[in-house]
């Protein structure tokens, strides 16, 4: 005698294939959660330190050339923190239409994204300016 029928079966393979892509966004959203962690991070602190560094700087002659490049640094690092920081509310706005197979869905991934991109592209410009200034000063 078989135990079950196709039916079920079926079901049962539709209810494993279901399981496994939750878990597979589950993933995805911690990895995404622990990015915009890290980008408010990275950008607060190194806003923080570049503020150190240029108060270390004021009384020095190098510090008038390298105030221009500081000062679009701590923008760049400025904007990349509150680009992070805004990440997160797309974030929990793209996991409440993750289980919905729609068009919204699709968009907030891709802003939550996009933003995302943007904040670690900050880091990155603020970073080259910081180091475009020192060679500048030096």
């Amino acid at each position: 005698m078989e135990r079950g029928s196709d039916s079920q079966r079926e079901m049962l393979a539709h209810q494993l294939d279901h399981d496994r892509k939750m878990r597979v966004l589950d993933r995805l959203h911690d990895f995404i959660t622990q990015g915009e962690k890290g980008l408010v991070v990275l950008n607060g602190g190194a806003a923080v330190a570049m503020l150190a560094f240029v108060q270390a700087l004021v009384d020095k002659p190098v510090y008038h050339g390298f105030k221009p490049y500081a000062l679009g640094a701590l923008a760049c690092f400025l904007f990349g923190a509150f680009f992070a920081a805004v990440a997160f509310f797309f974030h929990h706005t793209y996991i409440n239409h993750a289980f919905q197979d729609s068009r919204n869905q699709k968009i907030w991934r891709r802003v939550a994204w996009g933003i995302l991109i943007v904040s670690a592209g900050c880091a990155f410009i603020g970073g080259f300016l910081v180091v475009a200034g020192i060679f500048v000063a030096v």
